[in-house]
């Protein structure tokens, strides 16, 4: 009998027992559980220990990161509610990589919820994706407003630790409506730095053009950090007017900075951004050459699809 053969509960008794490394294969099987499945992954995940849990959620949470064919939602459903806070955190970070409306509901529940702050800043961070997809009219109108409402909740919330406020910001972002603006604009001159890069971070989520002036005085920051999230998040605006100040942070002494504005530059695009990225993909450095390289072949997809070969 082969690995692919072994009956589904089997490999559930064998994932779940102690002392025994997870195989890839077994762990792909859990893909999808079937309800009779899933009740008897349940019974014999509450007989496991707490570390041999928590490695399990990882390698699943790492496998679900790597093949978008395998879907183990209804598992991190299952263990976001565990007690052991480290389990928790990986099952909401499981359940935002998938875009099934299903799933949304645990995460605003355990951002509004748990005990953990890290929890709930695991919970804010997971909602952005859902957070775009209300945005984009991908979500029934209730759950959008649900998403807005509990973010929203979290920043108005001053005894939410900072965070929470700041995965939070970053997530609602998303949405084109009031008072987003106003508090991105207010975490933007808080004194903590890591409040101001989420803001930064922010303006690009938000894609207003608006937020472009303090993009560019951030990209002449003396703060890495700073340069670095503005850098992206000028790509998410696709502003042609942000194309000279990216340009100049490809000579940046950060190597994260250089590469987040070659990347930016791709997403821009126009003659002055696809000129630069021609010239800079003949440098020594193999990184900029490469990331250059990288970036015109988005550019090149995003303008001419079919002048890709597959």
């Amino acid at each position: 009998m082969t690995e692919e053969e072994r009956p589904v509960s089997e490999v559930i008794n064998k994932v779940l027992q102690a002392g025994k490394a997870a195989s890839a294969v077994d762990l792909a099987r859990l893909s999808c559980l079937e309800k009779h499945h899933l009740q008897h992954f349940q019974q014999s995940w509450q007989g496991a220990d707490a570390v041999h849990r928590l490695n399990l959620i990882s390698q699943l949470v790492e496998l679900s990161e790597n093949d978008f064919t395998l879907d183990f939602t209804a598992i991190f459903s299952l263990s976001v509610d565990d007690l052991d806070e480290r389990i928790r955190i990986k099952s909401v970070e499981g359940l935002g990589l998938e875009d099934k409306q299903a799933y949304v509901r645990p995460i605003i529940k355990a951002l509004q919820t748990d005990e953990s702050e890290e929890v709930r800043s695991a919970a804010a961070g997971a909602l952005g994706k859902f957070a775009l997809m209300a945005e984009n009219d991908e979500l029934p109108e209730g759950l959008s407003d649900d998403i807005f409402n509990a973010l929203l909740g979290m920043l108005e919330n001053s005894r939410e630790p900072v965070s929470v406020r700041r995965r939070a910001l970053e997530s609602i972002s998303a949405f084109q409506r009031e008072p987003v603006g106003q508090y991105i604009e207010d975490f933007y001159y808080s004194d903590d730095a890591a409040v101001k890069a989420s803001a930064i971070y922010a303006m690009g989520r938000n894609c207003k053009t608006s937020w472009l002036n303090y993009l560019i005085d951030e990209m002449q920051s003396g703060t890495a950090e700073f340069r670095y999230e503005a850098a992206q998040a000028s790509g998410e605006l696709e502003d042609e007017e942000a194309v000279p100040y990216l340009i100049d942070l490809v000579e940046d002494d950060d190597h994260e900075v250089q590469e987040a504005a070659i990347v930016s530059l791709g997403k821009i695009g126009g003659e002055e951004a696809r000129q630069f990225l021609k010239n800079i993909t003949g440098r020594d450095d193999p990184r900029i050459r490469e990331a250059a390289k990288a970036a015109l072949t988005g550019l090149t997809a995003c303008e001419d699809p079919l002048s890709l070969n597959f």
